[in-house]
């Protein structure tokens, strides 16, 4: 099992609570081998990974992210690191040909083997559907009917990127530029793998938006063109596998800044407890007056009144209108 986390210096505290609770939750894997693609990291935080992991005699490996990257151009609001998941079939040693990339805004709750086990021979990666509406995937260039995935979790054939130098046509797309839209890189791998995705069941990416709808409000969130099935939604809910933090609109959803108000808060800030950043402070809450606002009408109006609402922002407005004034 070949696990991959990817951050600047800046995210390595959540990444070892995210590395924390995959050790914990996967004692039975014979091999597994942690690769750290790092950019800047510090010698202490080099050092306390690499104390977390020895502890749970694992490995990790470390690899500076490649120098390259930092050339390219047109960055919108996502850090330089991110780029690295593009290229991993690159950057990691040829012997890895399978790889599952988990972010550091990530915490595991259940043994990882039944994701990494899952069949993507025919694929060059598997992921999540991130339920984006027509309107959302028409500005990134693909069509309704595709899925768009969220880059939180991938599982990788490295193999099949290789054999194929899928490198060199994702980098004509990201010089082009045509594909930035929303999420930048995210928005490029799902423009240039389009059609060569398995798609995993939510509980496997649980993201915050999950969290805080049923099945139908969550339908009225996003318009979503593509979308796993109400069951699938419910198991997610009930019994993820990998809880994934997203910002989100409504609320707070990062454990480990003040006024959080995730239901994994708890959890995840007992796996911090038993790492060497137990005593961090939690860092000052990023959100902006709208979104206290946009919270405190969560907390007093219909929740299908809000999705609707916030849908018809997201879904519509935005893509349609609001993209040439954000996006500035």
């Amino acid at each position: 099992m070949n696990i991959v986390l990817a951050t600047s210096d800046f995210y390595s505290k959540p990444a070892i609570v995210t590395i924390k609770s995959l050790l914990m939750n996967n004692t039975k894997e014979r091999n597994l081998n942690i690769y750290y693609i790092e950019n800047g990291l510090s010698d202490e935080s080099k050092s306390n990974l690499l104390e977390l992991v020895n502890q749970n005699s694992r490995s990790i490996t470390f690899i500076t992210m490649p120098e390259k990257l930092k050339t390219i151009s047109g960055l919108m609001r996502t850090n330089v690191i991110t780029y690295t998941y593009c290229f991993l079939q690159d950057i990691l040693p040829k012997f890895v040909e399978k790889a599952l990339l988990i972010e550091a805004d990530t915490i595991v709750v259940q043994s990882l083997k039944e994701l990494y086990n899952t069949n993507i021979e025919d694929y060059y990666l598997a992921a999540v559907d991130d339920l984006q509406s027509k309107f959302c995937k028409e500005k990134i260039g693909i069509k309704a009917n595709s899925p768009y995935f969220n880059c939180g979790v991938l599982l990788m054939n490295l193999k099949k990127m290789r054999e194929d130098n899928v490198t060199e046509g994702i980098i004509k797309i990201i010089k082009s530029g045509k594909a930035k839209f929303m999420y930048e890189v995210q928005d490029e791998m799902n423009f240039f793998y389009e059609g060569r995705v398995k798609i995993l069941p939510p509980k496997y990416n649980f993201t915050t938006a999950i969290c805080l709808f049923s099945y139908k409000n969550m339908l009225r969130y996003r318009w979503p063109s593509t979308c796993y099935t109400e069951e699938e939604f419910n198991e997610a809910k009930i019994n993820p596998t990998i809880v994934h933090f997203t910002k989100n609109q409504i609320i707070q959803s990062r454990p480990w800044m003040k006024g959080c108000m995730h239901p994994y808060r708890d959890y995840y800030l007992n796996v911090m407890s038993h790492t060497c950043v137990a005593n961090m402070n939690l860092w000052e809450s990023d959100r902006k007056i709208t979104n206290r606002i946009v919270n405190f009408i969560y907390s007093k109006v219909s929740k299908s009144l809000i999705a609707y609402l916030l849908g018809s922002v997201h879904a519509y407005f935005y893509p349609k209108y609001l993209y040439r004034y954000i996006l500035k």
